[in-house]
């Protein structure tokens, strides 16, 4: 499994940020942060799916406010049920 180095690697070459400098942000809470909490996801998951996500939720998910944490779950929620209903839907 990848480390937080292998993040913050990732995350210098997609956005020019390290995980350190994002802290600032998060720790702040609201919109801007759920919405730069999931560009990195996205951004991290394309790059190297779960190998750089774990590490990454890991390090930082508890910086951010309770009301940012419960929002960006609730985020999560809806798109996977989305998606799920997708899998489930037959074209027409």
């Amino acid at each position: 499994m990848l480390d937080i180095d292998d993040v913050d690697e990732e995350l210098q070459r997609g956005f020019g940020l390290s995980v350190n400098a994002l802290g600032p942000l998060l720790t702040a809470g609201g919109d801007a942060a759920e919405m730069k909490f999931m560009e990195c996801c996205r951004y991290l998951w394309q790059a190297e799916g779960a190998e750089l996500i774990e590490p990454f939720i890991e390090a930082v998910f508890n910086k951010l406010p309770d009301k940012s944490r419960c929002v960006l779950f609730q985020r999560m929620l809806t798109i996977v049920y989305l998606a799920q209903d997708a899998e489930t839907t037959p074209p027409e």
